[in-house]
């Protein structure tokens, strides 16, 4: 863990990865400094996923949300974007007023977390990155970058 994440203020923050089957997830706990992934949401129901995504909030104390944002390679916004769009709509209508949602410019985090599972498991197969895109351990470890990548950005406007 870096120096830099020392200064961050002590609270918990959740990252999310947003796909329409799976949504990657992450938490950062303020108080020991540490991004950690979390099971990912697998269901195909927006409002399952906001229930639990709710559920994971309260649970943990949180205080802010960095979701990411799927702009395309030219800044532009598609169509991803605008399910996420939709997507955080109704998470903020379902979440406490006091949670802030910060939408985080994703580009090339879920290739960047297949490459990072790669080097950790070496000599493997695209049917076992397949089998871990499936269980949602490739979309946490996207979760996990987007929610890093959030916190960076809090310190260097610090």
């Amino acid at each position: 863990m870096s120096k830099k994440f020392v200064h961050i203020l002590d609270v918990n923050y959740l990252g999310i990865d947003y796909g329409s089957r799976r949504v990657g997830m992450s938490i950062y706990h303020g108080d020991v400094k540490l991004v950690l992934p979390m099971k990912a949401i697998v269901t195909e129901c927006d409002d399952e996923k906001v229930e639990k995504i709710c559920r994971m909030v309260k649970e943990n104390n949180v205080d802010g949300v960095a979701i990411d944002y799927p702009l395309n390679m030219d800044g532009t916004r598609g169509n991803k974007a605008k399910q996420v769009d939709r997507f955080v709509e109704i998470l903020s209508n379902r979440l406490p007023s006091n949670i802030k949602i910060n939408l985080v410019d994703e580009r090339l985090t879920s290739e960047q977390a297949i490459n990072e599972q790669k080097l950790f498991y070496t000599k493997q197969s695209a049917s076992k990155t397949r089998k871990r895109r499936n269980r949602g351990i490739i979309d946490s470890q996207a979760a996990m970058i987007i929610l890093e990548d959030f916190l960076w950005e809090l310190e260097l406007r610090k």
